[in-house]
């Protein structure tokens, strides 16, 4: 069986290195393009494989290559890296990311459809907007303990302490460094209501996805996991069985054999999808366990006092 035509890209935001490799392995050439140019380019070749790293912009490109007819091999750049020789520089890699393509075993990744990336971006910067949030208290409350004031844990703490430290009667902090604390509290329920609306979009969005709704139902998915799940895995066409697409989002043990015996080391955090694996791993309690629990604690505070 012959191999095919590669169509190696090197994707960047100004300039993207295009290299293409006949059946035999001889390189045909490798010259740096626009994207006005290489798109020009795949909608003027026949069609073969199109090889990227799976960075920045890959589901863009791999939409546009398969639009012209392409088949798109996406690949992690930790996998491609051995793959390239000589110097650090966009014409070694692109031949790289061809050789690499052609390589037996090697995995490719999905291509997203315009709603998964939807969705992820969605997901992406809800995120963001968690993380800011949590990075502003912090800092705040940081800036307040240099001056002797302490603010305990809790957005409701955060809130009732800068109240009264930003008010004229207040002593705890100079005259001057109020109107920056007041800046960074504005900053702060700004970029809390910037949340809340993301959220909020998340949760329609989801309400209104028939897929999402299928996967609500599983045990333990919420509209969170279930925006995660479709982003991450799509319709599933894209993997072989359930282990892979689990694999895929790291929730799977990791595998350490030799010599026909199989050794499970157990989950790899560093691998797969982080968020979403972690999604997964907060307990689901129903309202009676957790009366229940709340029963048997009070049951035993009580006996504590009797024995008193």
């Amino acid at each position: 069986m012959s191999k095919p035509t590669i169509i190696s890209l090197d994707l960047a935001k100004k300039v993207i290195q295009v290299c293409k490799v006949n059946p035999y392995g001889e390189l045909l050439f490798n010259k740096a393009m626009s994207p006005q140019k290489t798109r020009d380019f795949l909608a003027n070749s026949p069609p073969c494989v199109v090889a990227m790293e799976g960075c920045a912009s890959f589901h863009y490109w791999a939409r546009v290559a398969q639009s012209f007819g392409y088949e798109v091999r996406g690949m992690t750049p930790k996998k491609v890296k051995p793959y390239i020789s000589n110097q650090k520089t966009d014409a070694n890699d692109a031949i790289g990311i061809a050789i690499a393509s052609t390589q037996l075993g090697m995995t490719f990744c999905q291509v997203k459809d315009l709603s998964q990336q939807n969705i992820q971006a969605i997901q992406i910067s809800r995120k963001w907007f968690d993380r800011t949030i949590t990075s502003l208290g912090n800092h705040i409350r940081a800036l307040c303990f240099e001056y002797g004031a302490i603010i305990t844990l809790g957005k409701k703490s955060l809130r009732q302490a800068i109240t009264h430290f930003i008010s004229p009667e207040s002593t705890d902090l100079p005259e001057q460094i109020k109107p920056l604390l007041m800046i960074l509290w504005q900053q702060y329920q700004t970029t809390e209501e910037h949340y809340k609306a993301v959220t909020l979009q998340l949760k329609q969005w989801v309400t209104q996805s028939e897929p999402c709704k299928r996967l609500i139902k599983l045990e333990g998915v919420s509209h969170i996991g279930a925006a995660g799940l479709l982003a991450c895995l799509g319709d599933g066409q894209g993997f072989k069985n359930g282990r892979h697409a689990a694999a895929f989002v790291g929730v799977t043990p990791k595998q350490h054999s030799s010599g026909g015996k199989v050794v499970m080391i157990g989950i790899d955090k560093h691998g797969g999808d982080k968020y979403l694996r972690s999604i997964f791993y907060q307990p689901v309690y129903p309202d009676s366990v957790i009366n229940a629990t709340i029963s048997i604690r009070t049951e035993c505070a009580n006996r504590s006092l009797v024995r008193r």
